[in-house]
């Protein structure tokens, strides 16, 4: 039992130490629509210029040749801890906003859609 107790303010230690934390890509921040919808053209930009201002997103290929890059953001604490014992039972319930970008290019690289959205980790609970 004694043992229990003192590795706690250690596991409080360290989820203060991740409360700190971000993750995801940087670049999302200040990103907003008007922004992105001056970085991103569809037709226009190409897929080394959104990597040159945006960084490398996730990608999944097709076999058409067409591509998908997805950034996220999300402040805050890691979604790693919510598989932390104990301590997963208090970061699961936390509401996290996220903010998303999903890009499509064409088989030649030319961008063709994209999305930019902001929604919260958890849906919220309907009143009632």
């Amino acid at each position: 039992m004694r043992r229990r107790i003192a590795g706690l303010p250690l596991a409080l230690l360290a989820l203060a130490a991740a409360g700190c934390s971000t993750v995801g890509n940087g670049s999302l921040v200040q990103l907003d629509a008007p922004q992105a919808q001056a970085l991103l053209v569809p037709g226009r930009s190409t897929r080394d210029q959104v990597r040159q201002a945006l960084g490398q997103g996730a990608i999944i290929r097709f076999q058409s040749g067409m591509e998908t890059w997805r950034y996220q953001y999300r402040p805050g604490i890691a979604k790693e801890w919510d598989r932390v014992p104990y301590i997963g039972l208090i970061t699961a319930r936390l509401d996290r906003p996220t903010k998303e970008l999903v890009i499509l290019f064409d088989a030649s690289g030319v961008l063709r859609r994209w999305s930019l959205q902001e929604y919260q980790a958890r849906p919220p609970t309907p009143p009632g």
